[in-house]
């Protein structure tokens, strides 16, 4: 099975359950090990002032929380491809959901690659407007969703092993939030990197 690890963003572990490949993210900083129920493991974390709220339990899981950066506020969250079982550079399935439930504003972030912007979801600088329920998906799509989430991922490739998540990277005067982050090894790729990650884990 390919690495695959998603973080689902709220403000407390147990107002929702997560599927396999999902862990909450409660705005712990950096480094911090996240596990998944699926066994796979990694190091991230956000730099910054993060806040992190539930909204709708009724909601997909992915999608019944976020964190959020203030407005005129950039934060990142870094994900160490290297850690623990994460199989390090290559090219990975990456799905988010940029939005909340209940509030619509000018949201933006983009994905690196260490410093490279891999992936740019400011809508040219102004960020994108949403209305209560509407998401952001990694394709720019502006979606509806509630009881099930089915944005488009993207496939990003890193050179690195450092990915920022990067909120709000240009300080606009609105809130950003983030639903989820998800990250899944690319079919296409080796299973070696897997598998080598899963020798080092376990101290082989």
């Amino acid at each position: 099975m390919a690495f695959d690890l998603g973080f689902n963003f709220r403000g407390t572990s147990g107002f929702v359950t997560d599927a396999a490949y999902g862990v909450p993210g409660l705005a712990e900083m950096y480094p911090h090990t996240y596990t998944a129920a699926n066994g796979y493991s990694i190091n991230a974390g956000v730099s910054g002032t993060t806040g992190s709220e539930n909204n709708a339990a009724s909601n997909d899981p992915r999608i019944a929380g976020d964190n959020y950066v203030n407005p005129s506020t950039t934060t990142n969250f870094l994900v160490d491809l290297s850690s623990g079982s994460a199989p390090g550079a290559g090219t990975y399935s990456v799905d988010l959901a940029m939005g909340v439930s209940n509030f619509g504003t000018a949201m933006a972030c983009v994905v690196k690659d260490n410093t490279t912007i891999i992936l740019d979801l400011t809508n040219g600088g102004s960020g994108y407007v949403t209305t209560n329920g509407h998401y952001i998906d990694a394709s720019g799509a502006n979606l509806a969703a509630t009881t099930s989430w089915t944005g488009t991922p993207v496939n990003l490739t890193f050179a690195t092993t450092t990915c920022y998540l990067v909120l709000n990277p240009a300080s606009l005067a609105s809130y950003t939030m983030i639903g989820t982050f998800r990250l899944t090894l690319a079919s296409s790729q080796s299973v070696v990197p897997a598998l080598m990650a899963e020798y080092r884990q376990r101290g082989a």
